[in-house]
């Protein structure tokens, strides 16, 4: 019981020395109504302009242009598939066309030209049918009549058809992850700061040990961290569905952050050197996590982060309403990291006090 009313002490003190600190308090406030008012301001519809990538041979590029100011749509040629491919992966178009060079040949004898149409994961049927109109009228204005277009359809990534997600709700799990991560740097600096202005050594004077003292910081990092993300998850009405397992997640991801600040704090001899390790981590962190927003723009190198699967669960439950068991690999791949980085933090600090 002495050893917990140390601790409880500890975590008063460094809460308290957290929010004097006027720069940690105003961006936390600020940054839950700031992400809370961008996700309300932002768009709830869907835009449904219809923005085609193109690549086809030289002659039929004016007819399909005329055919896209008819009905209303934008679109882009291409001189490679690849370059085609690229942008319709990375959500940049609506849908992709290829047309053969023998498209207008084909038509002429009354066959059906092959048409290579790739889609993005989230492109919508109503979308699918405007792309195949497109086709059939480009047919008719160069034979004038009504023949059939055959389609190869490609649909690159994991075929969401069907579930298409305003702009704000699939911001969602990154405004969440963001003020997740900003914990990253308090922590780190509160730990800095202490040691810096000596506060530390008159602290190990009592009978507090260093191990409270850990203990403490570790219980105010991963609390504040947790408590800030789940209020705006609140706010931005996040919290549905396996609310338990969203929680847990946001959890799994606040002692995450606490323990990486801990190793943060462990190299960094000033307040300088702190918040320039604490800005990299952030950017470490953030940026695998918005790539996985964003269908086909999460390259393989960002799975080597531990924020890819925080966010990938947030993503597929919050924005997606699917089951976290199709994902429990990455609730177990965040509790290895956690279990991992929580124990090298603690030693280098144990290390850093002595």
């Amino acid at each position: 019981m002495k050893r917990a009313a140390i601790i409880q002490g500890l975590m008063t003190k460094d809460i308290s020395q957290l929010f004097r600190n006027k720069f940690f308090a105003y961006m936390t406030v600020l940054g839950i109504v700031l992400y809370a008012i961008i996700y309300y301001v932002m768009p709830k519809t869907i835009d449904e302009t219809f923005e085609i990538a193109l690549y086809a041979p030289e002659q039929y590029k004016n007819i399909l242009q005329q055919v896209s100011e008819e009905e209303g749509i934008e679109i882009k040629s291409f001189e490679s598939v690849k370059k085609l491919k690229e942008g319709v992966e990375e959500g940049d178009f609506n849908a992709g066309i290829v047309l053969p060079e023998d498209f207008e040949k084909v038509l002429l004898t009354g066959e059906k030209p092959k048409v290579k149409i790739y889609y993005p994961p989230d492109a919508s049927k109503d979308i699918r049918r405007g792309v195949e109109l497109i086709l059939k009228e480009s047919a008719f204005a160069l034979t004038g009549q009504r023949l059939p277009v055959g389609f190869d359809v490609e649909v690159l990534g994991k075929d969401r058809a069907g579930e298409q997600i305003p702009p704000r709700d699939r911001l969602r799990p990154t405004l969440i992850v963001m003020i997740l991560f900003m914990e990253l740097w308090g922590i780190a600096n509160l730990i800095t700061e202490e040691t810096e202005n000596k506060t530390l050594g008159a602290i190990l004077v009592t009978p507090a040990k260093v191990s409270d003292v850990i203990a403490a910081k570790g219980a105010v990092g991963t609390l504040l961290a947790f408590s800030e993300a789940a209020l705006l998850a609140f706010l931005l009405g996040a919290l549905k569905g396996n609310i338990a397992v969203i929680l847990a997640t946001l959890l799994l991801g606040a002692l995450m952050v606490t323990g990486i600040s801990f190793v943060i704090a462990a190299f960094s001899k000033d307040m300088l050197i702190a918040t320039g390790y604490s800005v990299l981590g952030l950017l470490l962190l953030i940026i695998p996590a918005i790539a996985v927003i964003f269908p086909g723009s999460a390259s393989l190198w960002v799975r080597i982060f531990p924020s890819y699967y925080l966010v990938e669960v947030l993503d597929r439950m919050v924005t997606y309403g699917e089951s976290w068991v199709g994902f429990w690999r990455n609730l177990v791949i965040l509790l290895a990291f956690d279990i991992a980085v929580f124990p090298v933090g603690v030693l280098l600090l144990r290390r850093r006090f002595r």
